[in-house]
């Protein structure tokens, strides 16, 4: 059962020892904390009861996809893969051949594609393991990262290759990744470990991000982002309180601790202020110690194949993705672990939101997984997704996630909309 805050929480009441104001509001009274070596104020004030916050209508795509697939899928069967994965390096781990013809062959293949398109999709790889994953992957993509300041708790599988962290039950709308923090990834691949009988069933979604910038640009809300940017809230609650007091965990989204690595609340808190977030801590009767982030950046991040700046913020990163979560999504959105605003606090009706996926899911290619598929998608060129799916008796789907090259965030360039 939930605690009995939350329940007061859903009837729009302020928890124990805190009260909730709306819109310009100034408190009578303030939160006393108890004392600790960290200040406990309350870093955003949101409306708990101006907001529409009806589920959006998320669609993915159109029926027909907006790149066809011959342009960016290759068949690995036309190549001695068996070959191609015969070097390890010193650590022991299985590599590519870089000596080999056929390994430079299908290297420049796969670059060549992923120039052209943003997006290469690998078929018939006879890729049966993890390791076997990674190597492929470096065919094109030598440099990885580590995964750290994430939003969601995302567990390693092996090595540098993670789960997809997230339940089936829950619908994932579009989203670049790691876009809430100032240091983000190039390109994301994905490995099918496993798949649906129903080839449509689990299927992995991208969206043009071109096609995307250009939908978004044709309405007025395209300037508006232009102008004002977004931020980005994220609320982390403490992994010891829920612990400690055997609260229900379906409500967490994730926990400072294993978003940062690190037990330490001052190491944590600088862990995230070294990805441009600003940090602030809360004490919440349901959730605990909370640690509190914003982080403000451009909606539009320069793309350096396209040349121009493009979509790199989405709805995602809202309180809006967890409209179908199990557990989060019977939290009241107020009490919901994001929450995007534009970057000057401005609140973003749920008309603009709809649009915003709208032009997402009009640009919007389903990826059909086979076992041993691999895709890699470009960051800046496409958004990725998924919708909710059920799985048969003995049926399995696991997807395999290893975060490319990282780069430091610019954001939009003058002249290149």
């Amino acid at each position: 059962m939930l605690p009995r805050a939350l329940g007061r929480a859903r009837q729009g009441l302020a928890p124990a020892g805190r009260k909730v104001f709306i819109g310009n509001q100034q408190p009578a009274t303030k939160f006393v904390a108890p004392l600790t070596q960290f200040q406990t104020r309350k870093f955003h004030v949101l409306e708990p009861r101006g907001e529409d916050a009806t589920p959006l209508d998320v669609k993915y795509w159109t029926g027909k996809p907006a790149v066809a697939y011959n342009k960016f899928q290759i068949d690995l069967s036309k190549y001695d893969m068996k070959k191609i994965l015969s070097a390890y390096d010193e650590q022991g781990n299985l590599v590519p051949d870089l000596n080999l013809k056929q390994t430079q062959d299908l290297s420049q293949h796969m670059d060549q594609v992923f120039n052209d398109v943003g997006a290469v999709h690998c078929t018939n790889t006879g890729m049966t393991t993890t390791a076997e994953f990674n190597a492929i992957v470096k065919v094109l993509m030598p440099s990885h990262m580590k995964y750290e300041g994430g939003a969601n708790m995302r567990a390693p599988i092996e090595g540098n290759v993670y789960d997809t962290g997230a339940p089936r039950e829950a619908d994932l709308q579009y989203h670049h990744e790691m876009a809430y923090v100032n240091t983000s990834c190039k390109w994301v691949a994905f490995g099918a470990m496993e798949v649906t009988h129903n080839p449509m069933k689990g299927a992995t979604y991208i969206s043009e991000n071109n096609g995307a910038t250009d939908m978004l640009m044709d309405d007025p809300l395209g300037q508006k982002l232009i102008d004002k940017g977004v931020c980005y809230i994220r609320k982390l609650p403490d992994r010891k309180f829920f612990q400690d007091n055997n609260r229900d965990t379906s409500i967490v989204y994730n926990y400072w601790q294993t978003s940062t690595g690190s037990e330490d609340m001052e190491e944590a808190a600088e862990i995230m202020r070294s990805k441009g977030l600003q940090v602030e801590w809360e004490d919440s009767p349901i959730f605990g110690r909370y640690m509190v982030t914003k982080y403000y950046i451009d909606t539009f991040e320069y793309d350096p194949f396209s040349k121009r700046n493009t979509l790199y913020a989405s709805v995602a990163d809202d309180y809006a993705w967890f409209d179908s979560w199990p557990g989060l999504k019977d939290l009241p959105h107020w009490e919901r672990p994001l929450k995007l605003t534009f970057g000057d606090g401005e609140v973003m009706t749920r008309e603009d939101k709809q649009k915003w996926v709208d032009c997402y899911d009009k640009n919007g290619i389903p990826i059909i997984w086979e076992k041993g598929d691999i895709a890699i998608i470009c960051n800046y060129r496409t958004a990725h997704g998924r919708p909710t799916y059920d799985l048969l008796p003995g049926e399995k789907r696991e997807l395999g996630v290893i975060l490319g090259e990282t780069f430091e965030r610019q954001g939009g360039i003058e002249g290149k909309y």
